[in-house]
């Protein structure tokens, strides 16, 4: 389960995806329309708008914006004919095809692997299954799925998984 909160940015309320500890999202007052606001999302495809939605209320905004995610996950997007992306609340995932026509997997530039070595893939749709698959690898309550493939270690998610010094 996902932790979502609101935080207070001065000129509008940034909703932190407390897991990940990254915004995923912008909460806007309406101008002239009190009580009222905005919900954006950060991570929408160039091709469609960022729009979430409008809320009667701040307390309405993480509902709204969960609901919004259910009901429109984030497709891969083109980049070129050998690169693809998907950005997600928790990470921005990539495949790219080599020069051998082989093709990898990154999350947030850490390359995917198999056993120790990097993963290659025939196709970008496998590449994209396995991404996808080991998306949350290492966050909290995240499913583990022992196929052979992980992440090069990242540093920022293990940082956050070390409890704080008393």
């Amino acid at each position: 389960m996902t932790t979502f909160m609101l935080h207070n940015r001065h000129y509008y309320h940034a909703i932190l995806n407390v897991d990940a500890d990254f915004i995923v999202a912008r909460v806007y007052p309406l101008c002239g329309q009190h009580g009222q606001y905005e919900v954006t999302s950060c991570f929408r495809p160039s091709y469609q708008g960022s729009d979430v939605g409008i809320v009667k209320s701040l307390d309405d905004a993480i509902p709204a914006f969960i609901d919004y995610c259910k009901k429109n996950p984030v497709p891969w997007e083109r980049e070129n004919h050998a690169l693809y992306w998907r950005h997600t609340v928790y990470v921005s995932l990539r495949v790219e095809q080599d020069r051998q026509g082989h093709w990898l997997a990154y999350r947030d530039d850490y390359p995917m692997l198999q056993d120790t070595l990097p993963a290659y893939f025939a196709t970008r749709a496998d590449a994209q299954r396995a991404a996808d698959a080991h998306e949350l690898d290492l966050f909290p309550n995240a499913k583990v799925i022992d196929d052979g493939y992980s992440w090069l270690p990242d540093p920022e998610i293990e940082e956050r998984l070390i409890p704080a010094p008393c």
